[in-house]
């Protein structure tokens, strides 16, 4: 509680608790027959109304904080970024995937969603990936960015898979240098 005097009046910040503790003390005494002005019923619903203003805008920040934080957390568990050795870098982000090279042989995976959104068709003969890990391998050059390693889907949504996929993109790119 905070008492500050003005000229002309006393304000008075209150939390939703002491409100509630200040209505319990008024209610408790209209109980025991105490006389009450005839404006305590307006005050009190007045304050009422401020302390569930208050307690609204608390859920609402605490809502918005809990939202953040959960859209934090699954951004984290469908993305993934790691090195390999010293000279691989290593991304990957689970999501769902179709193969949209028309060369049944060449792999070409694109975010379903994504997809869907630029409103392109797939080819004739694709494949579909649901909740499966996209892995990117990047070679590193002095620290920068270097050569694109390559790219592929893990076959589940298993994590453990994404280093063998990165260790098979790596072994197959170091076998064309």
């Amino acid at each position: 509680m905070k008492i500050s005097n003005t000229a002309s009046a006393v304000r008075v910040t209150l939390s939703p608790t002491e409100i509630s503790d200040l209505q319990f003390v008024i209610e408790a005494a209209e109980r025991a027959g105490h006389y009450m002005p005839a404006r305590v019923p307006n005050i009190m619903a007045a304050l009422t109304r401020g302390a569930d203003d208050v307690r609204m805008k608390q859920a609402m920040k605490r809502a918005e904080k809990d939202r953040v934080t959960r859209i934090e957390q699954d951004r984290r568990g469908r993305e993934r970024q790691f090195m390999l050795g010293d000279r691989y870098s290593v991304m990957a982000s689970r999501a769902d995937y179709a193969d949209a090279s028309s060369d049944p042989d060449a792999r070409q995976w694109v975010d379903l969603v994504f997809h869907e959104i630029m409103q392109r068709p797939l080819p004739d003969q694709y494949e579909l990936r649901r909740d499966v890990w996209r892995v990117h391998v990047v070679q590193l050059d002095g620290g920068t960015l270097g050569a694109v390693v390559g790219g592929d889907c893990t076959q589940t949504a298993d994590p453990a898979e994404i280093t063998s996929v990165a260790e098979q993109l790596i072994a197959r790119f170091e076998g064309r240098a």
